[in-house]
């Protein structure tokens, strides 16, 4: 996994607010130095792994150097162009290598996103090596959800809502299943911890690990996860 150690790094810290408990737009309203980044999209995301879940067991182990896999896509729309995402956790930072996949979705199988020969990898074998090594990665979990962005200063601040999940292997009749919380996402640049830490230290939320590929998996008990 040297490919690593040459991705630019981040602060990534999560928080899971029941709404139940919360009103986080009530809360998001009284902070005038929050301010909205982009429009709220909707995110699709399809978690890969190998067949004994090689990657779920690596984060609930809670490994320091562990990768997760993925295929993105946004605004809901299938045919739409994704991204091919690797999302690396390297001990307390995060990085991110993504690939553009080129092709409707449409007109592609899906089994075989993460397959060496993916033109999506064309002229990047090397560093596909080091991410994927020789697994044999396949679609498991579904997940959509709505994002809204906000910054602070130099600080990203995503919440995310109406969450689903759904096992892949029903992806024409498959199950939903839903999240009733808001997933609040802290991400700034590594250089930026001290900012971080002055932020969250502002913040009316408790600080949680959380993964919505290992969440997803424990609600059709794939995996046991607390």
């Amino acid at each position: 996994m040297n490919i690593i150690k040459n991705l630019n790094r981040r602060v990534e810290v999560k928080m899971k607010v029941n709404l139940n408990h919360l009103n986080i737009f009530e809360w998001l309203k009284s902070k005038k130095n929050l301010n909205r980044l982009y429009e709220d999209r909707k995110i699709n995301s399809i978690y890969y792994d190998t067949y004994n879940l090689s990657s779920a067991k690596d984060n609930i182990d809670g490994l320091p150097i562990r990768i997760k896999y993925r295929l993105r896509k946004y605004n809901n729309n299938y045919y739409n162009n994704a991204f091919i995402e690797f999302k690396i956790k390297n001990n307390k930072f995060n990085s991110k290598k993504i690939y553009p996949y080129k092709v409707e979705i449409s007109k592609t199988n899906i089994q075989n996103i993460f397959n060496l020969n993916n033109i999506a990898f064309k002229n990047h074998t090397q560093e596909i090596l080091g991410l994927i090594g020789y697994k044999k990665l396949f679609p498991v979990l579904e997940v959509e959800y709505i994002r809204s962005y906000y910054y602070f200063e130099d600080i990203v601040v995503t919440f995310d809502r109406d969450i689903f999940f759904g096992l892949f292997k029903n992806i024409d009749n498959r199950i939903k299943k839903k999240d009733n919380s808001i997933i609040i996402e802290i991400k700034a640049h590594e250089s930026k911890l001290n900012s971080v830490t002055n932020f969250i230290d502002h913040l009316p939320f408790r600080i949680t690990r959380n993964s919505k590929y290992i969440t997803g998996l424990a609600m059709f008990k794939k995996v046991s996860y607390i």
